[in-house]
């Protein structure tokens, strides 16, 4: 008979083997634990991709190129090569229609903001307020809008006021910044909160504008319009301090080497490399901005096609492809809904501006008749009829026209043949139209057209 010893013995050591056997059984195996531990990761959302060195996104925005008839009168065509694009023509176009007198509707004409007051909704709490805006109290909304459209066309703004309730207005600045004016009641339905918002372009330009803007709102005069500053009304070379200042020689090879480097950016296929060069050369034609030797040599190269220094680049064909084609594949309205013909419309309004400069930088130095006598036939027939046409479209495209009058007014000066073919293709009817849209939209334009009407009128006769 077994001890009591022995017994307790036998049992520790069947309870231990029970023990180990459970642990065993319970125990998951390895490719259990693996795949349960797979199931518990996060499944895969991305992939790393190496860069492909020789692939780059580029954004191509270039004007549409045209290839016309080739001259039928002897004058060698203008070549167009951009960006290597090889010799499409610019030349004379089909004999064009007199423009007719049409009567204008005084909705086209007038420029006035109509809003009730009783529809004004109030401001969604869902946006925090704006810091360009102002709360205006005791005015009825109808008077702050009369106020707030007489200021825009004061500062020369493209306006499209809404024709519904919504109480919107969409303006685009002279510098192309964009931005929306909207009325809405004040938080205790007492006065009008004016609010501006910008939506795109300078910063710095809308901050001048909407200061004015909520300043006409509240009735006040505008006093943001600054003086002309004195280096944009004396040339540098005639300044007191510049005759006692130590300045480095400049050489025509430097002033060339400027020029080329605004040749480099317009043939570069990025857009914005495009809109640098086409903002330097509108600088570059301007004597009050530049040397005047940098101004005379970025001007030939913009009136000459044949110039030796638009072999490697011809800027003239660049500047003229935008000035005559640049707004043909853009919307009528002159608010464009994308970025691309916004900014097609922008270079097109800066070659007007670098062609209207360098015709006035030749033509007050009594150079401009003979520098672009080798393609007068060309000047005649292509580009006063396209200009012309920039003038009669002033109600859709006002900063295009202003610089459109400048160029008129120089070219009528220079040659009896432009004076002739601008009354054969309508002059009389483009300068009424667009002083009608000039003194009830555009002060700028009626400014301009004031300035050159003196030259214009006898032409009409």
């Amino acid at each position: 008979m077994s001890s009591p010893s022995n017994l307790n013995k036998y049992a520790n050591k069947l309870l231990e083997s029970n023990q180990r056997s459970s642990t065993e059984s319970t125990r998951p195996s390895a490719g259990r634990v693996s795949a349960n531990y797979a199931e518990q990761q996060p499944a895969m959302r991305s992939v790393a991709v190496a860069p492909h060195v020789s692939q780059h996104r580029i954004l191509h925005f270039e004007p549409a190129l045209k290839r016309a008839e080739p001259c039928a009168s002897g004058l060698q065509p203008l070549q167009r090569s951009l960006r290597g694009v090889s010799e499409p023509e610019l030349i004379k176009t089909a004999t064009r229609p007199v423009l007719k007198r049409v009567a204008a509707s005084e909705s086209a004409l007038a420029r006035k903001w109509h809003v009730e007051h009783t529809t004004l909704p109030f401001r969604t709490d869902d946006l925090p307020p704006l810091r360009s805006s102002r709360l205006i109290r005791d005015t009825q909304a109808s008077v702050i809008a009369e106020r707030i459209a007489n200021r825009l066309t004061s500062r020369s703004i493209k306006a499209k006021f809404s024709k519904t309730e919504d109480n919107v207005t969409n303006c685009r600045n002279t510098d192309f910044c964009k931005f929306t004016i909207r009325l809405y009641k004040g938080e205790d339905g007492n006065g009008v909160l004016v609010e501006v918002q910008r939506i795109c372009g300078d910063g710095v330009s809308f901050i001048k504008d909407f200061r004015a803007i909520l300043d006409a709102a509240e009735g006040k005069t505008d006093e943001s319009k600054e003086e002309v500053p004195l280096y944009l009304r004396l040339p540098v070379s005639k300044m007191s301090f510049i005759k006692d200042a130590k300045m480095p020689e400049i050489t025509p090879e430097d002033n060339e080497a400027c020029c080329n480097i605004t040749a480099n950016l317009l043939s570069s296929p990025r857009s914005d490399s495009n809109m640098l060069g086409i903002e330097n050369l509108a600088c570059q034609t301007d004597p009050l901005k530049t040397l005047k030797s940098t101004a005379l040599i970025a001007s030939r190269r913009v009136l000459c096609p044949h110039d030796p220094h638009n072999k490697e680049f011809n800027i003239h064909n660049y500047v003229m492809s935008l000035c005559l084609y640049g707004t043909e594949e853009s919307e009528t309205s002159p608010f464009v809904d994308t970025a691309l013909e916004d900014h097609h419309m922008k270079l097109r309004n800066l070659a007007m501006l670098a062609l209207s400069n360098a015709l006035a930088l030749f033509s007050s130095e009594d150079l401009l008749l003979s520098t672009i006598s080798p393609n007068l036939e060309w000047y005649t027939s292509v580009l006063v009829p396209n200009l012309v046409d920039a003038l009669s479209a002033a109600a859709d495209h006002p900063h295009d026209a202003c610089y459109a009058s400048r160029c008129l007014g120089t070219l009528g000066k220079a040659h009896s043949d432009f004076a002739s073919k601008m009354k054969e293709v309508g002059l009389q009817c483009a300068l009424e139209q667009a002083e009608k849209v000039g003194q009830s939209q555009f002060q700028m334009l009626y400014q301009e057209l004031g300035n050159a009407q003196r030259i214009l009128k006898p032409c009409c006769v």
